[in-house]
């Protein structure tokens, strides 16, 4: 009965577009896509999920309709930042960087658009664990300190995502290598991270709120990793996606503050 109350007041909080991304304008600032860049890195974890649910037979917040939608503008708008670094890169590794990964989104691609596979899931997990740390490359050399900052406050956006994924995929019945020193790596950079942002000089009254906001939601991330009862996977979904709209709120007051 708990179960069922609390999948009615899911679905009557209402669906939360985490998926949904701005597109770039033909004027857009380093700033711009710099961010936008950021959120991509935390949209293929929102695509996985998605992926994921799918596989579970679950049809919270419609993640086929999602998926959809999200896939073409997902690449319509990796292209687009790539040839921005690209055209105003002179550094050989970092242009490769953005190389490589389309090569890997490419092969995601495919698998995003086919029926959900655990061994498809895998090697979601496995592609854009290699890809995001190419688009870091790729952007890098444009980078300063206040760039990085949005950088950092990816890293709040994913971590929980990270969690989520890895519960359900052993809800799923995937078998995941080293999960219990994996998840315990993803609180600690969580919690490192969230410190560095509290502690950097471009903060409000507000994103401090928020901050404080998404360290009280993460709790839960922690206790689910700590509990022994299985979760509900559209409660995890949720939560997953309500850390990314808090963290979307940080990065919005950080970047208007950069410019």
């Amino acid at each position: 009965m708990k179960k069922v109350l609390m999948i009615l007041f899911l679905a009557l909080f209402g669906t939360i577009d985490a998926l949904e991304i701005r597109p770039l304008k033909e004027n857009a600032t380093l700033t711009d896509v710099f961010n936008t860049n950021c959120l991509q890195m935390t949209q293929s974890q929102q695509m996985l999920k998605a992926y994921i649910m799918k596989g579970l037979n679950s049809n919270f917040d419609n993640p086929n309709k999602n998926l959809k939608k999200a896939i073409p503008l997902y690449d319509k708008r990796f292209l687009d930042i790539k040839r921005y670094f690209q055209t105003k890169l002179k550094d050989k590794e970092a242009i490769e960087a953005f190389n490589k990964a389309q090569k890997i989104w490419n092969e995601s691609k495919e698998i995003l658009e086919k029926n959900p596979t655990k061994e498809g899931a895998l090697k979601l997990k496995e592609n854009f664990e290699q890809m995001t740390p190419l688009l870091l490359r790729g952007s890098k050399p444009l980078a300063n300190e206040g760039l990085e900052l949005l950088t950092t406050t990816g890293k709040l956006c994913r971590d929980p995502m990270k969690i989520t994924i890895d519960y359900l995929l052993r809800i799923w019945g995937v078998d995941i290598p080293n999960y219990e020193s994996d998840v315990k790596n993803i609180i600690e950079d969580f919690h490192k991270n969230l410190d560095k942002l509290t502690q950097n000089s471009h903060n409000t009254p507000k994103t401090l709120k928020l901050l404080e906001k998404s360290k009280m939601g993460f709790k839960f991330f922690e206790m689910m990793y700590r509990s022994k009862t299985a979760k509900i996977p559209s409660l995890l979904s949720r939560k997953a996606d309500e850390n990314f709209k808090i963290i979307r709120e940080i990065k919005k007051e950080y970047k208007s503050n950069l410019k």
